[in-house]
């Protein structure tokens, strides 16, 4: 069998007004064996000088400091974009440009997170924070749609709502967290497999239609829960429970965003959510079936007559 398809191992946040305190608090809970780099945009005014690289590399146990064009990106590393260049990632290196601001800002947000999506696609994690107006939906938006996962600030914890409301009403999220959770939860998450893969090509699996039994992939394979569950060893195994639980924290999520959803007058994404939810429940409940099924039968063969 292939290896798993590739670890989640490039974080790219994205803050504004109230940011640099969000982002502290962030940094602060990451782990010191963090296994991907880190990429930040604050929006600054323009003209206006930083000191976030030197806020950021004191205020938790990760280097940071100003990206540098084509540096590679290296685990464990914080890379702040620096005043009036947007970030971007080409090629798993850093690359610094000084094309047109976007939404008045240079950083941009949406530049870095879609550059996220199109040089890494489902390794990518993107990080809405406390900000004004709808900067880093758009961004965070085209991470998911590569399959990379959406983190937000929970609007509660931001010193200015707007970023984080924005990202909740218009995009699918797989997290809401305080700033300072969020960093715990990165060192979980990248400690994982991005998702189920397909064992014949790695790419990621995901649950097919009711009427049908199994999971697919976009390439077009097709594995029964019994098949995929006989590839495994039990190293997988145990990635496949971390699976279900994830799968189920995705429900509890999409239905309370569903609700949100519901609340704000937003039936379309109320209903995405839906979807979602009934998706992840599906999932979580094949594989949980196929699992405790596996374990009678291991617990049935070991019982003495």
């Amino acid at each position: 069998m292939k290896r798993p398809g590739p670890l989640r191992d490039l974080v790219v946040i994205g803050a504004s007004a109230g940011g640099v305190e969000a982002l502290r608090a962030l940094v602060s809970a990451l782990p010191p064996d963090l296994q991907a780099g880190v990429l930040i945009v604050l929006h600054l005014r323009e003209g206006s000088t930083s000191a976030l690289a030197h806020i950021l590399d004191t205020a938790g146990p990760l280097p940071a400091r100003f990206a540098e064009d084509g540096a590679p990106i290296e685990n464990g590393h914080l890379y702040v974009a620096p005043p009036d260049h947007h970030l971007l990632v080409n090629g798993g290196h850093l690359s610094l440009s000084d094309r047109p601001a976007e939404n008045g800002h240079r950083p941009s947000i949406d530049a870095l997170f879609r550059s996220a999506a199109n040089d890494r696609g489902r390794s990518a994690v993107g990080v809405v924070l406390s900000g004004v107006l709808d900067d880093g939906t758009a961004g965070l938006a085209a991470i998911k749609s590569r399959g990379g996962m959406a983190i937000v600030q929970d609007p509660a914890d931001a010193a200015y709502p707007g970023m984080p409301d924005s990202a909740l009403a218009n995009v699918e999220i797989d997290q809401l967290l305080p700033a300072a959770a969020i960093g715990a939860e990165l060192g979980q998450i990248l400690a994982a497999p991005a998702g189920l893969v397909c064992p014949d090509c790695g790419g990621g699996l995901s649950v097919l239609t009711p009427d049908q039994s199994g999971v697919g992939c976009r390439s077009g394979h097709v594995w029964s829960a019994d098949a995929l569950l006989d590839t495994t060893d039990q190293p997988l195994q145990a990635a496949l429970w971390t699976a279900v639980r994830s799968l189920d924290n995705k429900v509890e999520l999409a239905e309370r965003m569903a609700a949100t959803a519901r609340q704000r007058g937003n039936v379309a994404l109320a209903q995405r959510y839906s979807g979602s939810m009934e998706e992840a429940r599906a999932a979580a409940r094949l594989l949980r079936n196929r699992l405790t099924a596996g374990e009678s039968e291991v617990a049935r063969d070991g019982e003495v007559n």
